[in-house]
């Protein structure tokens, strides 16, 4: 073992000797934890450097010394403080999240990859960039096949697809309750919560106004036919009877805003 670090030793020594007097002199006076990193990019090579080491004679003459890593190292040094101050203001705002600036940078070459190769992005996250960039929708079997019957409906005809689309499963998934065990207040975050994820709108504010009585404003991007089918669709929705409760609804439509205000009567 003495003998191994003797011979380390000496490999340092060798190396340092090849550098000028001030490369060796700024060696010298550097913290051991920063030598340490230097022997260690010094002493490693991939197999495939390995390879052209042993066929290329002249590879000796680029093997990586003192004098280059500190020129990579004052590069890299150089280029971070040449960064815009609002590039450099994002690296200290979230290097707390990440430990430290280069995992940030990491994560930040992840999500460029993503961006520019959208086939090798994870299944939600193409969900979520289809729906903010492309304004998809999700829907489900049931709405999809209402929606062609709409399309071959009269043009002022919606009572057929809302009727036969109430979408109850939808919010027993998200609360995992019964319906009749559901409160109008869980109904209506439910609502809030899957209605926005499914890009069928993109707000919906919910005001508690009463005890019994709430608010909803919903915000799209389409029409007034669009406001008036989901008009229908939320009257049928709180007139159902398996809900567990007696509710009164009143609402207006407007070309991109739908206002609904619900009241519970009494429990059924």
């Amino acid at each position: 073992m003495a003998k191994k670090k003797t011979s380390e030793v000496k490999n340092n020594i060798e190396d340092i000797k090849e550098e000028n007097g001030e490369t060796s002199k700024l060696f010298a006076e550097v913290k051991k934890s920063t030598k340490d990193i230097i022997d260690q990019i010094k002493t490693e090579l991939t197999a495939e450097e390995a390879k052209n080491a042993a066929l290329d004679k002249e590879y000796k003459k680029q093997t990586i010394t003192i004098s280059t890593i500190i020129d990579n190292a004052i590069d890299v040094y150089s280029n971070y403080h040449s960064l815009p101050p609002e590039v450099k203001a994002i690296l200290e705002k979230y290097e707390s999240d990440y430990g430290s600036k280069i995992k940030e940078v990491e994560e930040a070459l992840k999500l460029l990859d993503q961006q520019r190769n959208l086939g090798q992005s994870e299944d939600r996250d193409l969900w979520i960039r289809a729906r903010e960039e492309m304004k998809m929708m999700l829907i489900g079997k049931t709405t999809f096949n209402q929606l062609i019957a709409a399309a071959e409906a009269p043009k002022d005809s919606l009572d057929k697809p809302f009727k036969r689309n109430i979408a109850l499963d939808v919010i027993l998934w998200i609360t995992g309750k019964q319906i009749k065990n559901l409160s109008l207040e869980e109904i209506l975050k439910a609502i809030q919560k899957m209605w926005v994820v499914s890009n069928y709108f993109y707000m919906v504010d919910i005001k508690k106004e009463s005890e019994d009585q709430y608010h909803l404003m919903f915000k799209h991007r389409q029409n007034k036919r669009y406001s008036n089918y989901w008009l229908g669709y939320f009257t049928e929705l709180f007139n159902f009877e398996d809900l567990g409760f007696k509710c009164a609804i009143e609402g207006q439509a407007f070309d991109e805003t739908l206002s609904l205000t619900l009241k519970k009567l009494h429990d059924k």
